[in-house]
């Protein structure tokens, strides 16, 4: 992967990363629900990529089912990225939906008196 401008190096690795993970998220717990990637942090020199996701009913027992298996993936990202030096893959709760949820919530009752 060769990049002209090396600014647009992250998100292209981002989205690289993004898509060699999501299979892996179907390995994930029944309990969970439906597990998704909301966002592919790399940074500016490549060396880790934070992947953000949430989960329909069990978030924290989903990452904890990812970095079980963490050493797996990050094989698989290194197989599969082609590049020097992989990124380190590090797996955090977007908590971002949850947030807007109690906004919203204090809003309405704002709005309510």
């Amino acid at each position: 992967m060769t990049s002209s401008n090396p600014k647009k190096r992250p998100a292209m690795i981002a989205s690289v990363v993004r898509e060699i993970i999501a299979p892996a998220l179907r390995g994930c717990p029944p309990a969970c629900g439906i597990v998704t990637i909301t966002r592919v942090e790399v940074s500016q020199d490549a060396s880790y990529a934070t992947v953000y996701i949430s989960a329909l009913k069990e978030p924290k027992l989903a990452l904890a089912s990812l970095e079980e298996r963490l050493r797996e993936i990050q094989h698989q990202v290194g197989k599969k990225l082609q590049i020097r030096l992989t990124p380190r893959v590090r797996f955090r709760l977007d908590e971002s939906g949850e947030r807007g949820a109690k906004i919203e919530q204090l809003i309405d009752r704002q709005l309510q008196e």
